[in-house]
């Protein structure tokens, strides 16, 4: 049996908090995007720089307005050539919707709209070395850039690292009855359960 260790990555100058905690974000959308042409598409109508992105789980922090600050920021994660995952704020979801409409009929794109999926995320002292541990990964991963961010998929669960305003955090995407299963497992570990939303 051949194993395949599930690398894992970490933002190398963001801030880590003291506190470890928990936030339910049900603000946040997911969208799988994807087509023959979605690399053209992101370049020139997004004005991203796909180039960065050369494996699978790697992606970038950009967002529709250039402001990273703003509730129109989102993570793309690239998971090959066709195919990508975006995890926005619902607003900046429904501005991005109607951006793929539009330009359709030029670009051979589509779009799934998660709404299965629910997102968590976790910060504080103790946090990578929780996800680490509980989801059987492997660090190795360094991310210098605050702009970039890395996913990796263990069992149901789409784990992603994200520099959030210079502070690491992490996020839990999955449907609500895993995350709520991994939410327990978590408390039992220390991190208080946040009422704030974080987008």
């Amino acid at each position: 049996m051949t194993f395949t260790p599930i690398m894992f990555a970490r933002h190398s100058q963001a801030e880590t908090p003291a506190d470890n905690v928990l936030q339910a974000n049900s603000d946040t959308a997911i969208m799988d995007f994807s087509g023959t042409e979605a690399i053209p598409f992101l370049t020139a109508i997004l004005g991203l720089d796909i180039n960065k992105l050369t494996a699978s789980g790697l992606g970038l922090r950009s967002s529709l307005d250039d402001d990273l600050t703003s509730s129109y920021a989102y993570a793309l994660y690239y998971f090959n050539e066709t195919a990508f995952r975006f995890v926005l704020g619902k607003d900046a979801s429904v501005q991005l919707q109607s951006l793929i409409n539009e330009q359709q009929l030029r670009y051979d794109i589509d779009y799934v709209m998660r709404d299965d999926l629910s997102a968590l995320t976790l910060s504080g002292e103790q946090a990578f070395d929780a996800l680490v541990d509980s989801f059987k990964l492997t660090p190795g991963l360094r991310l210098s850039d605050m702009r970039s961010c890395y996913g990796a998929q263990s069992g149901e669960v789409f784990i992603t690292a994200i520099d959030n305003q210079a502070t690491q955090q992490f996020q839990l995407v999955a449907r609500q009855a895993e995350l709520d299963k991994w939410q327990t497992h978590l408390q039992q570990l220390g991190f208080d359960l946040a009422l704030a939303n974080v987008a």
